[in-house]
């Protein structure tokens, strides 16, 4: 079973008496990690499914049903967005049973996850669960054959070790990273697979949020923003692609970042004059989905959008590893100079700058326009397919690392 990094703070939740509520995506892993807390724990507790009509007409009934049915203190809800006042019994539970932990799971409710905003304000640890980060899914290998990870951006990785991580990325943009994959070995499995999980995405979760609108055009706008995955969000464009009115679209983009399908990656914009202050990037959730959705299961060297496969990656590797200290944007001006990604934290900046291949310590074009306005910045990172590397411009050191350690950049501030 492959650890999460999100276990060992979910573990030391237990004895905080705030509601621990793990959402996300279908096919995340939500329900494993429950599983994995419960067996961790190793306490007296009760599951309850609530894809299981038994489990979830008892929760139906309400908060008095649900009390007097629980014998222990420690509880676990699975798949909660089937109960459709659930809000109401985990506040209630929280308010009046100061004695009783709760573990819940639940994805795809955007109007129950709104009530859970509302209503738990104050009573809730909310963990945010996406598929697997790149060092999650190295774990599926033997401890044997498993290349190092090292944390650290600057460290060199031997050259065998490095063709070895390589061959591993091409094989995690090909079909993503969704834990279920992990056990299947097969291309048309993992195809097969993919599909299924998409297929599923718009017959339960579109088509229930989406009633009096057209499927259809659901299905163009999110093939077109599959095609179109890390570049600039034109509305205009897509309305024209969909064929849809701007408030429709809206109501789209909701669902998508509502359901955690789709992020949105706002510009930096520190009023400097030449700055782009508005249309946000788009990245959606997991590469695998994208190729199943776009049809393109290539290796990503046989591919033209290769350069977007790597920024895609360094930008989840990035968004994975987040905690609430960070901000994360892009960088681009009105005549186009621009910086794959800034990450913020205490108002300190680190620009991101992801290249398909590079020469250092060559600096990019668009990492020396940032460096001129941003000149107070301490560190900057190139993330390419060659090894480490390390200079300086000006006040600045620039860390060249491979695209495999984009989690390490975070280290810097």
């Amino acid at each position: 079973m492959i650890p999460r990094k999100d276990l060992d703070r979910l573990l030391k939740q237990a004895t905080n008496h705030s509601l621990s509520i793990i959402i996300g995506a279908r096919q995340v892993g939500k329900s494993t990690l429950l599983g994995m807390i419960r067996a961790q724990l190793a306490q007296q507790s009760e599951m309850f499914n609530l894809e299981n009509p038994l489990h979830l007409s008892l929760f139906n009934e309400g908060y008095t049903s649900f009390i007097r049915t629980i014998r222990t203190k420690l509880i676990f809800i699975d798949e909660f967005q089937y109960c459709s006042n659930i809000s109401s019994i985990l506040k209630a539970v929280y308010d009046l049973n100061p004695q009783i932990k709760i573990y819940a799971t639940g994805s795809s409710s955007m109007e129950i996850q709104t009530h859970l905003k509302q209503s738990l304000a104050g009573r809730k640890l909310e963990t945010v669960l996406y598929p697997l980060t790149y060092g999650e899914w190295l774990y599926q290998e033997d401890a044997s054959q498993r290349p190092p990870l090292s944390p650290h951006i600057e460290e060199v990785t031997p050259p065998d070790e490095l063709e070895a991580h390589r061959a591993r990325l091409r094989e995690f943009v090909r079909y993503g990273a969704l834990p279920g994959l992990t056990a299947l070995s097969d291309d048309l499995e993992k195809r097969e697979y993919l599909f299924g999980i998409y297929q599923t995405y718009i017959a339960k979760d579109i088509k229930a949020f989406l009633k009096e609108e057209s499927v259809l055009s659901f299905n163009k706008a999110i093939t077109w923003l599959a095609l179109n995955n890390g570049a600039q969000l034109k509305k205009s464009t897509l309305c024209s692609v969909a064929g849809i009115s701007s408030r429709q679209i809206e109501r789209y983009l909701d669902v998508l970042a509502g359901t955690f399908v789709l992020a949105l990656v706002p510009p930096l914009s520190t009023n400097k004059g030449k700055e782009l202050t508005k249309t946000p990037k788009f990245y959606l959730y997991d590469q695998g989905i994208i190729n199943s959705i776009i049809q393109d299961f290539r290796d990503i060297d046989r591919r033209p959008d290769a350069g977007i496969l790597r920024e895609q990656f360094v930008f989840w590797e990035l968004k994975k590893h987040l905690d609430i200290r960070y901000s994360l944007y892009y960088w681009c001006t009105a005549d186009g100079k621009e910086v794959d990604f800034v990450l913020k934290k205490d108002q300190q900046l680190l620009p991101i700058e992801v290249k398909s291949s590079w020469q250092p310590p060559l600096l990019p074009s668009g990492l020396r326009h940032f460096l001129s306005f941003y000149p107070e910045t301490k560190n900057a990172v190139v993330l390419y397919d060659g090894p480490e590397y390390t200079s300086r411009h000006d006040h600045c050191t620039i860390y060249f690392a491979p695209i495999h350690k984009a989690f390490a950049a975070l280290s810097l501030l």
